[in-house]
Parts: structure tokens; C-alpha cells; sequence
């Protein structure tokens, strides 16, 4: 058991759900004995900075009370470090915690698994990008039309939950075009027109899209998915397969692996300036990592094997 533990809370998360996690998973917390120090972030940056105290202040553990992007802002505090994280599901995605099999429904559970103080190695990625500050994620970088949906989607108020992203795709399939893509994969070169790309260190992402149903977070490698150019009607059936990772028996589906993956896009060299204004349009491609957006390609991603310590992680994906 754990003698004490910082929560942090992300009020936002999961358009409130996070509160009513918070509630439950620090009384619980309290009634197991545990000295909790309750800290409610106001962004991403405060988050990270009050990760950073209470680890200078010895606490025996942090736990995150919020989604992907409340875990994402404390791994380059923990990453390297002997404090363990722990999560207390609290957003509309959660994949991060799915992956290693923590509870994603039961806010009680959730504590419980913190308190009991038994932690885990978790891999990492390291994602870089030209004028974009390095960093840290857990589970998926996503690059393609996938990310193209998650920025539509960022804009959109209504409706909620899945249907929102599934409005979303809808929109963006109106102008969506194949990208002509660069790959490399522990060197070796690959060209290709595709819809998306997706480096994964974990398995899913959108709550519970496996995109790369292979991955482990244990094993030191990244998975790549590339879905290779397709028809919008193709595209569009091919979606529901994501959730259960069957879209990979498909022929237009192409699953990579290594410990070093480069996404860039082929310039082509326009032929006037229309013609250069369509083609930024067309292969300006925004990179998103765990759910946040990090910038244009090209990025560079890496893993760092066993970076974190995670309380409750059992390694392999169920």
C-alpha cells in the first residue's frame, strides 16, 4: 500500500465526468488510509509544473484524474523517474489506461489500484518535429485522415462522445484526398499513397480504435499501420473494423514494426500557383499525439523501453 498520493484533476475532461471520478476515487482513496493531496489543474502546463512539485516534495506517487491528454502532460515529469503514475480514468478516450488493462469504468477500482501501490514498466515514445519542443507520448501518433477528423473534431461542439468523431469523419471525407507518403522503419525506406499513418506504442485511440491491435507496451518496439489508398466508400466501410483491430486482414491495410519510425510527406513541385496553393491544402498534414496536436510533418518517433512506472500495469494489452 501506498502511504500518500497527489491527484491531479483535470476539471474538463470527459465534459465533467472527471469531477465525478474525482469524488469518488479520492474518498476512496481517503477511506483506504492514504494522505491525499488533491491539486485541480487549470492547463496542461499547470499540470505538468504540479507534477513536478509534488515529486520535489516526495510524494510516493502521482495519479491523474482526466483523459489521454492529462496523462500525456505529466510523462515528461515521470518518464525516467522512480515515482509511479497512477490513473484514475476520467475522459472521453481513456486509451491509455485500456491498454494495460486498468479499470476504465469504476472510479472505486481505479483507487483501489492506485492504493495497492504495485507498479509496472511502461514503454514510451519520443516524438520530434522541426520547430516543435520533443516530446513524450503513451499511445498513438497519428497522421492522416485520422488526425485530419480529430482537428475537425476539436472544432465541433455537438454532438458527444463517438458521435461526434463519426460527424466528424463524415465532414472530412467531402475533401479528403490520398497522401503520398515517406516512411522509414529502422532505416529501411518506404513511398506510398496512403489515407493514414499511425505509430503506435499502444494499441488504440478515439476510445477504443485499435489501430494497431499488435501493440504492446512492454516490448521496446512501435507499430506502424498504414492504410494504403482507397476509396472514400472503402474507407468509410472500413472504419468499424478499427474497433476490434480487424482492419488489418485487409489487403489495403500494411502493419510495420520497429524501434524507429520517420513520417514525412513527397513533395512534388507544383506547376503554378494555384496549383501550390491546392497541393499545401492537400499534403499539409498535422501530426496528433495521445489525442493533442503536435504540429506538421515530417516526425520523427522513437521508443525508450520501460520509461515509466505504472501503478497497476500489467504489460501486455488485453
Amino acid at each position: 500500500m501506498l502511504r500518500d498520493v497527489t491527484v491531479l484533476v483535470n476539471p474538463n475532461a470527459g465534459r465533467g465526468l472527471s469531477r465525478r471520478v474525482a469524488g469518488a476515487a479520492i474518498a476512496e482513496l481517503r477511506r483506504l488510509g492514504l494522505a491525499v493531496d488533491v491539486v485541480v489543474t487549470r492547463s496542461a502546463e499547470h499540470c505538468r509544473h504540479s507534477a513536478a512539485a509534488a515529486v520535489a516534495a516526495g510524494c510516493s506517487a502521482v495519479a491523474v484524474c482526466g483523459g489521454d491528454g492529462a496523462v500525456a502532460a505529466v510523462l515528461p515529469v515521470l518518464a525516467g523517474s522512480p515515482v509511479p503514475l497512477g490513473v484514475l480514468p476520467g475522459g472521453s478516450g481513456n486509451d491509455f489506461a485500456r491498454a494495460l488493462g486498468l479499470p476504465v469504468r469504476d472510479a472505486v477500482a481505479a483507487a483501489r489500484v492506485v492504493a495497492l501501490g504495485v507498479a509496472g514498466p511502461v514503454d514510451l515514445g519520443r516524438l520530434s518535429s522541426v520547430g516543435v519542443p520533443e516530446r513524450w507520448f503513451g499511445t498513438v501518433v497519428a497522421a492522416g485522415f485520422d488526425a485530419r477528423v480529430n482537428e475537425r473534431m476539436n472544432t465541433m461542439t455537438w454532438p458527444r462522445g463517438r458521435t461526434r468523431y463519426h460527424v466528424a469523419l463524415v465532414r472530412e471525407l467531402a475533401s479528403f484526398r490520398p497522401i503520398s507518403y515517406v516512411l522509414s522503419v529502422d532505416g529501411t525506406q518506404l513511398e506510398r499513397e496512403a489515407m493514414l499513418v499511425a505509430v503506435g506504442n499502444m494499441s488504440s485511440y478515439g476510445g477504443g480504435m485499435r489501430i494497431c491491435p499488435a501493440a504492446r507496451a512492454d516490448d521496446g518496439l512501435l507499430d506502424v499501420t498504414v492504410v494504403t489508398s482507397i476509396s472514400r466508400l472503402k474507407l468509410v466501410r472500413l472504419f468499424p473494423s478499427v474497433y476490434p483491430g480487424r482492419h488489418v486482414g485487409r489487403p489495403e491495410v500494411l502493419t510495420l514494426r520497429g524501434r524507429s519510425v520517420s513520417v514525412a510527406v513527397r513533395s512534388a513541385a507544383p506547376r503554378s500557383a494555384g496549383a501550390r496553393a491546392a497541393g499545401a491544402r492537400s499534403t499539409g498534414v498535422i501530426a496528433y499525439a495521445d489525442g493533442e496536436r503536435v504540429g506538421p510533418l515530417p516526425v520523427s518517433v522513437t521508443v525508450d523501453p520501460a520509461a515509466l512506472s505504472v501503478l497497476g500495469a500489467r504489460g501486455r494489452e488485453s
